[in-house]
């Protein structure tokens, strides 16, 4: 007589156990590893896409063919965790400086700053480029948006300045999620004399905030699922990556940077809000300058508005490079 209550309590505790775990395992899988493991760039079919058009795309491959054709130098770093960082470093000839280009997130050097490269080089700086970690030749298993105290753009930043001997002026520039790790390292007190500024182009605020808009606006998810998926995403990142999303923000930063800023964002940037960088410039108490590029898509300022974008960065250069 017990014998259909116990099976039907068994198979509710299985069902109970189960759900959950099974949730989970497809998250870890399906969700976090894509969002947070190495992956490469988008396959070619979204190329394109990614360029706002083949000649923009065109464009970027020509300025890769250039940069490659140079031979650029080889750098390798270790990181505070042991892993293997590596760089591209192009020369100029009595350079009037150095920039440090860091690509976004799932991207690489050349796709996101060959054509930069290329101008910034022109310019007459040395320009460098690197992989950031999970990304290309740079080893590790999973990103990590900001961590304070272990941070691999502000070695970066250090590896240039110990390499010139501190006689060079240094500009550290980043794309998409390379423009929050830019932002996000002017805020170390212990950087060197001669970084005299960053250029932040499209970056977001917040990373649990940029995730939720990913997840809202290019997946459509209700935002009561997507910040359950948030929830448990950073409970991975503290169990397998060892930080939290809440951990390090552009605004943490900001309020201790002391060096100039020029933020640059595309009007028709579906990817970031350009609120993110509105309230990046608002929160930025030292000398800031703001580029709004009309109708350039995510990440495509430099190419959909070259001009002008040219124009301003070399300007924000010339004012705050001289000694």
């Amino acid at each position: 007589m017990n014998k259909f209550p116990t099976k039907k309590i068994a198979c509710g505790a299985g069902i109970a156990v189960g759900v959950p775990l099974l949730y989970f395992v497809l998250l870890y899988f399906f969700v976090f590893m894509p969002s947070f493991g190495r992956m490469e760039p988008d396959a070619d079919g979204k190329v394109v896409e990614h360029y706002g058009g083949i000649e923009n795309f065109q464009r970027n491959q020509e300025d890769s063919e250039w940069f490659l054709a140079k031979v650029p130098i080889r750098l390798e770093m270790q990181s505070y965790d042991g892993l293997k960082l590596v760089a591209f470093f192009l020369p100029a000839e009595d350079a009037k400086g150095t920039i440090l280009l860091m690509h976004g997130y799932h991207s690489s050097p050349m796709r996101d700053f060959a054509t930069l490269a290329r101008f910034y080089n022109g310019l007459g700086y040395h320009v460098c480029i690197p992989y950031q970690r999970t990304h290309g030749e740079s080893e590790g298993k999973f990103l990590t948006f900001g961590i304070k105290e272990r941070f691999d753009c502000r070695d970066w930043i250090l590896k240039i300045d110990d390499m010139f001997e501190g006689s060079l002026p240094i500009f550290v520039e980043g794309i998409s999620m390379g423009c929050a790790t830019a932002v996000m390292a002017s805020g170390f007190e212990n950087l060197p004399l001669n970084l005299r500024g960053f250029i932040a182009d499209c970056g977001f605020t917040v990373p649990r905030e940029a995730i939720f808009y990913e997840l809202t606006q290019s997946y459509h998810l209700p935002a009561s699922i997507a910040r359950l998926f948030i929830a448990t995403g950073n409970l991975y990142t503290k169990i397998f990556a060892g930080f939290s999303l809440d951990d390090y923000t552009t605004f943490d930063a900001l309020k201790i940077n002391r060096r100039p800023m020029l933020f640059i964002h595309g009007s028709a940037d579906s990817r970031v809000p350009v609120s993110m960088t509105m309230a990046n410039y608002e929160c930025c108490s030292f000398p800031k300058e703001l580029f709004l590029a009309e109708g350039a898509i995510h990440a495509m300022a430099h190419l959909q508005q070259e001009e002008k974008y040219n124009k301003r960065v070399r300007e924000f250069l010339e004012r705050y490079g001289a000694k």
